[in-house]
């Protein structure tokens, strides 16, 4: 069956406006050129230019090498502030920020708070059969906590593969490249907390 095109959708057109916006403004504050940010992150020049323009869709793993070459996570490239109200903040499915893998068969929803993403990054994650999630390095000493909801999946570090389904969570280290598979034949549904490093450091 074919996949259903989305729709048009505003929030997600803002979205990627903010985000080229963001990365530009990192970019030019870092006094980093475009080949200098390619350089540092394996992103192509070109590639670059058409995210800061609003030009491109790029996939969580392109996303991922930007933000960390950036110095800074995906989460805090997209994240809106808050308006300073008494209600921290209040947000709905349409508000959420999503990105997806590259094979478009993985979801992951950044439900996690402004306040904390320096430390703590809180993350809905959604695959539908073999779907993989694959994720470049956290900075050094990062852990990361994977609690599955529904389904079974496969998480790979570094050469070792552990699995998970319904009920379990994993707690492995993020700091080198590592990816999440569902090996069901029913959708997973998961939470991700992210633990940054000089958190680890703080709480070890």
């Amino acid at each position: 069956m074919a996949r259903q095109k989305r729709q048009p959708c505003a929030e997600t057109d803002a979205l990627a406006e903010k985000l080229g916006k963001t990365i530009q403004r990192l970019r030019t504050a870092d006094k980093m050129s475009l080949g200098d940010l390619s350089e540092s992150s394996g992103v192509a020049k070109s590639m670059i230019s058409q995210i800061e323009k609003n030009e491109a869709n790029p996939s969580l793993a392109t996303l991922s090498r930007l933000s960390q070459a950036l110095g800074t996570s995906v989460q805090a490239m997209v994240a809106s502030g808050s308006d300073g109200s008494a209600l921290v903040q209040k947000t709905g499915v349409q508000d959420t920020p999503l990105l997806r893998s590259e094979d478009g068969l993985c979801e992951l929803r950044i439900i996690g708070s402004m306040d904390t993403i320096q430390w703590v990054q809180w993350y809905d994650f959604r695959a539908n059969a073999g779907g993989v999630l694959e994720s470049s390095p956290h900075p050094e000493g990062s852990i990361e906590n994977l609690t599955i909801l529904t389904g079974e999946v496969a998480v790979e570090v570094d050469g070792e593969r552990w699995t998970a389904k319904t009920g379990e969570t994993l707690r492995y280290k993020a700091d080198k490249p590592h990816s999440i598979t569902n090996i069901g034949g029913t959708p997973v549904h998961a939470t991700m907390v992210n633990i940054l490093a000089h958190a680890v450091r703080v709480v070890s």
